[in-house]
């Protein structure tokens, strides 16, 4: 790779520093997603450097036009070669990546991005529907673990190393000047006094150029073959990557998986699998179908997948579907680990049926 220019994946893109304006920093397909159909395709395909978290898989990345990184995150946050891996892109910033200087970032600022983001403004892209209300609101999990972490050692060390955002992420900082939101997002303190924008993914979607959309299509691998899966079946079930986040042992993920599994007919159900999602179900639920690939289901609902029932325990994907899909939510209750991990917890703004075990 020259020194001057950033190269694709298979080499064949190439963007020169000097012609980068924006940098796309995420470990989430839905705020990439959101970041491809924010703005017109020679933005996006010519002027963007992308830096891309694990929750991204090689499958998309190897189809965008230029990306500078892939970070694996592998191991716990007090894992060394994290920790190293984070001081090096932080000290390293300014002089590999100079065009970050004047360039408009655009991220989901947890994990890797706040050593990239270092001192400069940014916007904040959506995690998933009503993301950030979910995560920035008093009673929320997240928020009361940002305010414990600014009084540890390791979130003292944080902040020395990388900045504020390494602490207060999720938009809950002066560096973040604006949000740009898929819907509404209300009782969330972060929002008040920012600029916020809202355009909902449908309606970016329908707005799109042919050539935007087709690079759409290209990066997440979506034909008719995958919504004709998905319409073959009468029931999809949301998963959540909840023993790739260490919140449930692989038994305990698996006993409640039975326990909700006996609700339903399997034989007409689909597990919709998350990114990041790394339970083996094939194994524990040999007999149910699986759809793997790394895609959100926003934008196969875009493409004309539908349901008769969508069921999760907590996932805010099943916004997604129009009103004529009936949607069961279990919700974290139903574990007290997963009480704990999330608190008080936003259900979903749809019409939807609270199940029990």
């Amino acid at each position: 790779m020259k020194r001057n220019e950033i190269v694709s994946a298979d080499g064949q893109l190439s963007v020169p520093f000097d012609h980068v304006t924006h940098a796309c920093m995420t470990g989430s397909i839905h705020a990439l997603l959101q970041y491809l159909l924010l703005f017109d395709y020679d933005t996006v395909a010519r002027h963007t450097c992308y830096f891309l978290g694990y929750g991204v898989s090689p499958e998309l990345s190897a189809h965008l036009p230029a990306y500078y990184f892939k970070t694996k995150q592998t191991g716990t946050v007090l894992t060394p070669s994290r920790w190293l891996d984070k001081i090096s892109m932080r000290l390293g910033r300014n002089r590999n990546y100079p065009f970050l200087k004047n360039s408009k970032i655009f991220a989901m600022d947890v994990g890797f991005v706040p050593p990239l983001i270092g001192s400069q403004p940014y916007a904040l892209l959506s995690d998933g529907p009503l993301g950030i209300s979910q995560n920035m609101q008093p009673s929320s999990a997240e928020y009361q673990r940002q305010i414990k972490k600014k009084h540890t050692l390791q979130g003292r060390l944080e902040e020395l190393l990388y900045g504020p955002v390494a602490v207060f992420g999720w938009g809950n900082n002066p560096q973040c000047r604006e949000f740009y939101l898929t819907e509404e997002n209300p009782n969330a303190l972060v929002l008040q006094g920012k600029p916020i924008h809202i355009r909902s993914l449908r309606h970016m979607w329908e707005s799109a150029s042919d050539e935007t959309r087709q690079l759409v299509l290209n990066v997440y691998g979506v034909d008719d073959n995958d919504i004709a899966l998905l319409n073959s079946k009468r029931y999809i079930f949301l998963t959540q990557p909840f023993t790739r986040d260490r919140t449930l042992t692989d038994d305990e993920y698996h006993h409640l998986l039975q326990r909700i599994f006996s609700h339903y007919d399997t034989s007409q159900m689909l597990l919709k699998l998350h990114p990041r999602d790394k339970f083996d179900y094939q194994k524990h639920f040999p007999g149910i179908a699986v759809y793997d690939k790394k895609v959100n289901m926003q934008l196969l609902v875009l493409l004309g997948a539908t349901v008769e029932r969508a069921i999760t325990i907590c996932s805010s994907s099943v916004n997604s579907f129009p009103e004529n899909v009936t949607v069961d939510w279990f919700g974290p209750d139903i574990h007290p680990k997963l009480k704990a991990f999330f608190g008080q917890m936003v259900p979903p703004y749809r019409s939807y049926n609270q199940v029990s075990l």
